[in-house]
């Protein structure tokens, strides 16, 4: 029907759970040793914890095979679509398809910063790895520092220490290894289609103004103001539309990325944060 009225598609590779966001009520029962866990012990079943990656914790198969394996069988069906009608494939890439760590499982509200996603037991043996592997640093006293998120993330907060780097540097770390692992993955499978790949990052734009960007740091980006990380586009919001108290700045993230996009010699495409029709959001965008 698509090719038939001249249309175009942009196909999703979702590997989060059903289930795991907005309006989506279903549940699955997974081994909890997979599942993201915060200092609480509080689950969140959204995504399969990035210290899984190279682990055959799937029935003798890593989640990377697992996604691989579907991404082959998509191409194998659709195969007479790919590069003419299907011409986009966004690579699901973490919660809700995002190259980042989930919320707080059914606690966190804006403009929360989130808690650190780091007490499963494969994260926890990969912080443990690095802290051995540099000879340095107690991985357990790192865990005892990020307890107190609070003092940690605050203006003069523990983040700006040597400690700290080395905690946030593993911590975001793992995303690029993770997001470079599936986007090769489907570089390989799609090789010779004509389809263009995409991955999909958020836009948080909340506490930007502070100096450790606290939001960010809990989801796994190092955008301090010493780094520069790669972000989604928040496209149709302004920063005056924003709560004082939350520290946004739609606007000044979209620059970021916009400039880290031309720096890098990529392309960029962006979607709405929220579902909204009016002309000021409209005019947003284009502008």
């Amino acid at each position: 029907m698509v090719e038939k009225h001249g249309l175009k598609l942009q196909v999703v590779m979702s590997f989060h759970q059903c289930g795991g966001n907005v309006v989506d009520s279903c549940r699955n029962q997974q081994n909890p040793d997979l599942i993201y866990t915060d200092r609480s012990g509080q689950r969140n079943p959204e995504y399969i914890s990035l210290g899984c990656d190279s682990l055959p914790v799937l029935r003798g198969r890593t989640p990377i095979q697992v996604y691989t394996d579907y991404m082959r069988s998509f191409r194998e069906r659709f195969r007479d679509y790919l590069g003419r009608v299907i011409v986009e494939i966004q690579v699901g890439l973490g919660p809700c398809g995002e190259l980042r760590y989930p919320e707080s499982n059914g606690t966190w509200k804006f403009p929360g910063i989130r808690e650190f996603q780091c007490y499963d037991k494969y994260m926890r043996a990969s912080l443990e790895a690095a802290s051995e592997a540099i000879g340095k640093h107690d991985w357990e006293r790192s865990l005892q520092a990020i307890s107190r998120r609070n003092r940690f993330l605050r203006r003069d907060g523990a983040w700006n220490t040597k400690y700290g780097q080395f905690f946030l540097e593993w911590y975001s770390g793992k995303l690029p290894e993770h997001g470079d692992r599936i986007l090769t993955a489907a570089k390989v499978t799609f090789r010779g289609t004509e389809t263009k790949l995409s991955g999909k990052v958020a836009g948080i734009h909340w506490h930007y103004r502070t100096r450790s960007h606290a939001a960010e740091l809990t989801a796994g980006y190092y955008n301090i103001r010493y780094q520069d990380v790669f972000n989604v586009a928040c496209m149709e919001m302004k920063d005056g539309e924003q709560p004082e108290y939350a520290n946004c700045s739609p606007e000044g993230l979209v620059r970021q990325v916009k400039m880290a996009t031309k720096t890098a010699q990529g392309e960029l495409t962006v979607e709405n944060a929220l579902e909204r029709y009016d002309a000021g959001g409209y005019a947003q965008v284009l502008e």
